[in-house]
């Protein structure tokens, strides 16, 4: 039987995710509430579920790490800070290592596929995602897909979901 917390950790990510692909889409904005809040609900999980050294503390180093290297991309205007923050708080959960490698590749991927969706709807759409003269992209959708890859391939309730679906 899961912990009640560890499983109380893990609905508030899903509703995160659900919140931050949605505010991005809407506003184009993820807001500093919504990344403090993932990486402070991370925090009690990684206490719960992992040994604190290695575990913990390569958590700890992927958030870090993650948060560096999208600095670069956010210096360079390839990335929204509320992106930079938000990939560094989702990389605490998922950790140092491949976990980490997917949850990036597939954030790379499912971007790839949010740009020509955009461009698509821009068709129809001229405005969306017009501001300062540049289209903007809601790039947390890409984070929020790949963090729902994570949640339901590594999170203790996303395994039970799976397991009982017979996935």
């Amino acid at each position: 039987m899961l912990d009640l917390s560890i499983i109380t950790c893990e609905i508030i990510l899903l509703g995160l995710l659900i919140a931050g692909a949605v505010l991005d889409v809407v506003q184009f904005r993820l807001p500093n509430w919504l990344t403090i809040s993932t990486a402070i609900v991370a925090l009690p999980w990684m206490l719960l579920s992992l040994p604190l050294w290695p575990g913990g503390a390569l958590h700890l180093l992927a958030g870090g790490a993650t948060a560096l290297g999208c600095t670069l991309a956010f210096r360079f205007n390839l990335l929204g800070g509320g992106d930079v923050k938000w990939l560094g708080a989702l990389a605490l959960w998922v950790g140092f290592g491949l976990d980490l490698v997917r949850f990036l590749m597939l954030t790379t991927f499912f971007g790839g596929f949010l740009g020509l969706f955009v461009l698509l709807v821009a068709r129809i759409w001229p405005a969306y995602g017009m501001r300062d003269g540049k289209r903007h992209l809601p790039y947390g959708v890409a984070i929020a897909l790949a963090g729902l890859d994570f949640w339901f391939r590594r999170g203790h309730l996303g395994q039970q979901l799976i397991a009982l679906a017979g996935l």
